[in-house]
């Protein structure tokens, strides 16, 4: 009677009818096994070939135009530098924003383009504006660089020389190690850090001076003119045939020594060389920074730092490791290398790349293995196989694709791949499951169970992958730098989805021959089949009773579930929201900044005190202590002077994971408060503490404050500060401003400079040589090196040596200038002093002067602050002059920015996601059972997460749209089979009770291999919690919703006849 059953279903499925096409792709095991190899083995090629990254390498448009002045006042930076390049930047095409800082030295333009221009375009109007603005500026500044930003403009390796050796040996060794490391392929440029250049210093002593009556600039001229070779041409002559030259350049100490630069007494007097009025030695380059490392809790001992950073587009492990290999060669060489020197790489970022591939690998390993441990169980180990199998075939066949269209591999990708994870699970499940059905319940022949299979779901399937595409699509849309980073996870999620399909249908279904062909159905029944048929059957009768007993039954638990989802939704309403959940990065940027008067041994002092509580931590691997400049292992917030005497930081590493009791984050509190509680001790000094985001970097909260007049905006940035303190939630409020620093006018009396004959030139270069140093020329040492520097400057008995202006009111009151005709004379002849303060940076927002206070957040959403502060700043407002405005930028103008479109784009996406749902069902009535099990299964992720306090962030919108594709694939494939239920006569009320039952099976199979899959992933990374937790408790609902409310919906919505 069995066999007789199996017969009449064949019969009823003959696979004569089937097209060639069909019998080809779906029954030939050819296409299948042609398929397998190609995606596999390209998979693999691919794999080996692809460039590997931390973070894409996408194109943005935005530059940095730097321009110094040594020992130039923001003032005259900006008034003479800053505002000169600006004035062009202004019409420049396709400008988004243009953002400066004008200190001590140094200006810096920030230039930012919209997101869809040009790049090679905008960065070439980009120079031609620059070079355009060039005459407008002071000829005494540098010419302005211009350099085009990077997402990896960030060093890959860093590494730390250091030894008992003195500073000069360790300073040569490092350059001669940089050079070598350059030449690495992959390469593009070794930044040293903490080096000190030998130089030629003259320096020159004022009483000599004075009393010989011979000027600063006198000297200057002398020895530039007298420091020069000049080629002569050659002697056309058979027998001489010489080439002639002027070989005039300084090339020994005593040469220059012995340079005359003055003869007293007119032609006939005594000639004065250039060692009666200057100490001349070689030398280090002023001392204006000093770097010292400690590692795992040891001394500190002078370092010098240097940077790798790689061309972008290159292998960073491959050229990490070539880099390493390169040190290590370098090592063994005695000419380079010198015994007593030792390195430490103290961040490499080819681990963080090995370990999220590893992560990856991993993840899909027990994915594979849930997978097939569970349908083991619901299914056969035939079924179980194939399945699991399809899952790495997936990944190799999109890592294939991705190499084929140019990607590297790099950290989106990887994301995209984990979040396809979750959801190429289902329609594995699908198939086998529909095979499972044909051969052993049904006893279909091989041949007519996989066209039943494929005739039965690939139609359902397929809309679900499209619904899920569709909602991943106000993904693709985001703007900005960051909407350029994250589009490629959604595109690695749909080629995923898409492969899982066409491996699906082309390769589980035809290739399943092999481990199913010789299966005979009918009598075989394993126990799971049994024992699903009985729960089924019980399900049924408890569906017709409970839920779909009538329509009003069937309402009332409607009703209960969207009362169910409206509590949820409150308690999320009461959750944080961040854009990124803290994560466990082991880089930590520690700066303090001190009164503008200390000196850089004060800073010195400072920086041993907080130096000392740094190393004592057992949680740092390294600590690298930095005097005179700010550590920039993770980025600040603003455009700050980075290098003054007054400024010092700390660059430390935290241990490994494995080796801390807790995440990184986690230590900062306690820190923060114990590095507070030393700086008391000195008085107006202030502390940052800057942990890695996983957003674009810098401090959330941004309140930019736009006017003319910087002491009036001074003032209304100590009153937002002082708002924003008072809010909960914030810490380290700062400006960007900084402290005041006195400053010293000296205006010259034009009559009294006519009276001596002092030209405002020679007035202005005989400052700078009493001041600082000056480049007045090379010296060449051959060998191949380079050329040392002769620097010109004035010996002060404070310094004791040391190469700098006055540092006593004596020494400053005493300057003596000098005139051609009457020699020296005292300053206050020809200058008059007005005493005063100055900022120490002044800063502009598309060329008005701006003041952008920044915060922190903890414990409470930027949103929330935000919200706190408005209405604070709005009453502000009304006693501000006019001129005077705010806004916020930081992480709320991110958002804004990044997310806008997106927003836009989701209600597109949710009328397309409705039309494929039409398409589908041929109604308009029935897509609405999906799109209403949509908000029905967010009751379990609100819920959970409310439970959790788990912050909603933009990983958990990530796990809801991956949540939102499994639960339409599951409706989608129930509701047509109750409509397949329909067709065979049932009444609405009996399909709905009997299809649910029917997708019993593959719903809670589907829910439990994605949930125990995730799991892991879940426990191993702090970014990825939230999304796996909104895709877990999502499921746990959804299951039950699928199960008991889908029903009543069909029931509701689908006419009775």
């Amino acid at each position: 009677m069995t066999s007789e059953l199996a017969q009449e279903r064949n019969n009823k499925h003959d696979v004569s009818g089937a097209s060639g096409l069909a019998k080809f792709f779906f029954l030939k095991t050819v296409f299948g096994i042609l398929l397998i190899i190609l995606l596999f083995f390209g998979g693999l090629m691919a794999y080996q070939s692809m460039v590997k990254e931390a973070d894409p390498d996408i194109k943005i448009a935005k530059a940095m135009i730097t321009t110094t002045w040594g020992g130039a006042d923001p003032e005259t930076i900006e008034s003479q530098v800053t505002d000169k390049i600006e004035t062009e930047l202004k019409s420049l095409k396709g400008l988004k924003k243009v953002e400066s800082s004008s200190f001590n030295g140094v200006s810096q333009i920030s230039v930012e383009f919209v997101a869809n221009a040009d790049v090679n375009e905008s960065i070439q109007l980009l120079r031609q504006k620059v070079d355009d603005a060039e005459p407008e500026i002071n000829p005494a500044a540098d010419k302005p660089k211009i350099h085009q930003l990077s997402v990896q403009d960030v060093p890959i390796l860093t590494v730390a020389l250091y030894g008992k050796l003195d500073p000069p040996v360790l300073s040569r060794a490092a350059e001669d190690i940089q050079e070598r490391l350059e030449k690495v392929p992959g390469v593009r440029e070794v930044n040293l850090a903490g080096q000190r250049e030998e130089v030629i210093h003259v320096q020159l002593i004022p009483s000599r001076l004075s009393a010989l009556d011979i000027s600063p600039t006198t000297i200057s001229n002398r020895i530039q003119t007298a420091n020069r070779d000049m080629p002569w041409d050659q002697i056309e002559n058979a027998q001489i045939g010489s080439q002639v030259r002027l070989f005039g350049r300084f090339r020994t100490l005593e040469d220059l020594r012995s340079l005359p630069v003055a003869r007293l007494g007119g032609n006939e007097g005594r000639i004065v060389r250039l060692d009666e009025v200057a100490q001349i030695r070689r030398d280090l380059e002023r001392e204006k920074t000093r770097a010292f490392i400690s590692w795992q809790g040891s001394e500190f001992e002078p370092v010098v730092n240097l940077e790798v950073v790689k061309v972008p587009g290159s292998d960073t492990i491959n050229v990490v490791n070539n880099a390493l290999q390169e040190l290590e060669s370098l090592k063994k060489d005695p000419n380079t290398w010198s015994h007593s020197m030792d390195y430490r790489v103290t961040s490499r970022d080819d681990e963080t790349i090995e370990k999220d591939q590893n992560d990856l690998i991993s993840n899909v390993i027990q994915a594979v293995i849930c997978v097939f441990i569970i349908l083991f169980f619901a299914l056969t180990w035939r079924e179980a196989l194939i399945a699991g199998l399809s899952i790495p075939l997936t990944f190799l066949g999109a890592i294939f694709i991705l190499w084929l269209t140019g990607q590297t591999l790099n950290s989106m990708i990887l994301y995209g791949m984990v979040l396809a994870l979750g959801l190429l699970v289902d329609v594995f499940i699908l198939m086998m499951e529909g095979m499972h059905d044909g051969l052993f319940v049904e006893g279909l022949s091989f041949d007519a169970s996989a066209l039943k299979t494929i005739k039965t779901y690939a139609g359902p399937a397929f809309s679900g992958q499209m619904t899920t595409i569709l909602a991943m699509a106000p993904l693709m849309v985001i703007s900005g730098t960051m909407g350029k980073f994250i589009r490629l996870m959604p595109i690695t999620a749909i080629i995923c989805l898409v492969l899982s399909y066409i491996i699906a249908l082309l390769v589980d279904v035809p290739l399943s021959r092999f481990l199913l062909g010789n299966v005979k159905g009918g009598a075989k029944k394993t126990r799971i089949d049994k024992f699903t048929e009985w729960f089924s059957q019980r399900f049924t009768c408890w569906s017709l009773n409970f839920t779909v007993r009538n329509r009003a039954t069937s309402g009332a638990w409607i009703a209960a579930a969207i009362a169910l989802f409206m509590c949820a939704l409150l308690a999320a309403s009461q959750l944080p929201g961040t854009l990124f959940p803290d994560d466990d990065r082991r880089n930590l940027s520690i700066n303090v900044e001190l009164p503008a008067t200390a000196t850089l041994n004060q800073s010195g002092e400072v920086a041993d005190d907080l130096g000392e509580i740094l190393r004592s931590k057992n949680y740092f691997e390294s600590v690298t202590k930095l005097v005179g400049q700010k550590s920039n292992l993770v980025q600040e917030s603003g455009m700050k002077p980075n290098q003054d005497n007054y400024l010092l930081g700390f660059s430390t590493v935290f241990t490994k994971e494995e080796e801390r009791k807790l995440p990184s984050y986690e230590y900062l509190d306690e820190l923060r408060k114990e590095l507070t509680q030393a700086l008391r001790s000195y008085p107006g000094a202030s502390i940052v503490v800057n942990s890695p985001g996983t957003g674009e970097g810098g401090d959330p909260i941004a309140v930019e404050l736009k006017g003319k007049d910087m002491d009036k905006l001074r003032q209304i940035s100590g009153e937002v500060q002082l708002a924003l303190r008072q809010i909960k939630g914030t810490e380290d409020v700062r400006d960007g401003l900084g402290d005041m620093r006195s400053d010293i006018k000296l205006q010259p009396r034009r009559e009294a400079m006519d009276f001596y004959g002092i030209t405002q030139d020679d007035l202005a270069m005989q400052g700078r040589y009493i001041m600082t140093d000056n480049d007045i020329g090379d010296y060449p040492i051959g060998g191949g090196e380079d050329d040392l520097e002769i620097r010109l400057s004035t010996a002060f008995p404070s310094r004791q040596g040391a190469v700098g202006g006055p540092t006593r009111r004596d020494e400053l009151t005493t300057i003596r200038l000098f005139s051609p005709q009457k020699g020296a004379i005292s300053r206050g002849t020809v200058l008059d002093v007005e005493e005063g303060v100055a900022p120490l940076s002044i800063t502009h927002t598309d060329t008005e002067r701006t003041v952008t206070v920044y915060s922190k957040a903890k414990d409470r959403t930027v949103g929330e602050i935000l919200a706190d502060l408005k209405p604070k700043l709005d009453q502000m407002k009304k006693t501000w002059d006019a001129g005077y405005d705010y806004n916020f930028g930081g992480e709320a103008e991110t958002q804004s920015e990044t997310f806008g479109s997106a927003v836009q784009m989701s209600y597109v996406a949710l009328f397309l996601v409705f039309s494929v749902l039409v398409l589908q069902f041929g109604s308009f009535t029935q897509p609405f059972i999906i799109m209403l099990s949509i908000p029905f299964a967010l009751i379990g992720t609100f819920a959970g997460f409310s439970l959790l306090q788990i912050p909603i962030s933009f990983p958990a919108v990530i796990g809801i749209i991956s949540l939102v594709g499994i639960v339409v694939n599951d409706a989608i494939v129930m509701v047509e089979t109750m409509n397949k239920h329909r067709k065979n006569g049932m009444k609405a009320r009996q399909a709905a009770a009997r299809g649910a039952s029917d997708r019993l099976r593959p719903i809670l199979t589907t829910s439990i291999t994605t949930i125990v899959g995730l799991l892991p992933l879940a426990i191993s990374d702090a970014v990825w919690f939230p999304l796996c937790m909104a895709i877990i408790f999502g499921l746990c609902a959804s299951t039950l919703i699928a199960l008991l409310v889908i029903p009543c919906l069909y029931l509701q919505l689908t006419p009775n006849n």
